[in-house]
């Protein structure tokens, strides 16, 4: 019992300084004997919790999208119109992003089907779920396809995310909107695709 806190242990204090580290500089630019010594631990010691970088990688954006799956999960259950829950959805989603950048990123990649499938899988449900509620309610139309619709919802509000803060400067420049109003005004357009 003893042991298996301590491994608990230093696997959380090994995930929360590489996440520190890869949110600050990136995958490629973090290096396992950075994420050692701000763990304060060896290289070694950290090798007998993980086996490679990469999986330490994996495993945060694994959590990450368990975080994810819960603001959807949210969306799906919830009591209020299904407009409202959408659009909580959207920026709960967007303030996940502001949180870690970063791994945000990485949810949208390669995610080894050994770690995340199942995560990934029940996000996947529960959005369907969510659009569901949507045709109960009657804000959704009826005859959509509710699984090619559950990919295109989540990588057209991860786009416009992405698409906000990398273009925000040019947003405020362009078209004088801020990043906030110019993502209620692409989450409205998506939402209206779906009536």
């Amino acid at each position: 019992m003893v042991r298996m806190k301590l491994v608990e242990f230093y696997r959380d204090a090994i995930l929360m300084a590489a996440e520190k580290l890869f949110e600050q500089k990136g995958y490629e630019g973090t290096s396992v004997d950075e994420i050692a010594s701000k763990t304060g631990i060896s290289k070694t010691t950290l090798y007998s919790y993980f086996d490679s970088k990469e999986l330490i990688w994996d495993t945060l954006v694994c959590r990450y999208m368990e975080k994810i799956l819960s603001d959807a999960r949210k969306a799906a259950d919830g009591e209020a119109p299904f407009e409202i829950r959408y659009y909580t959805l959207c920026f709960d989603i967007a303030a996940r992003f502001e949180e870690h950048p970063v791994i945000y990123r990485g949810t949208l990649g390669k995610v080894p089907v050994d770690l995340g499938f199942e995560t990934g899988e029940a996000i996947n449900e529960a959005i369907a779920d969510f659009i569901r509620s949507g045709i109960r309610e009657g804000y959704v139309r009826k005859d959509i396809d509710i699984y090619p619709l559950v990919m295109m919802m989540w990588s057209s509000i991860s786009g416009i995310i992405l698409m906000a803060k990398d273009k925000e400067e040019y947003l405020k420049m362009r078209f004088d909107i801020s990043r906030h109003d110019y993502l209620m005004k692409a989450f409205c357009m998506l939402l209206e695709g779906v009536k």
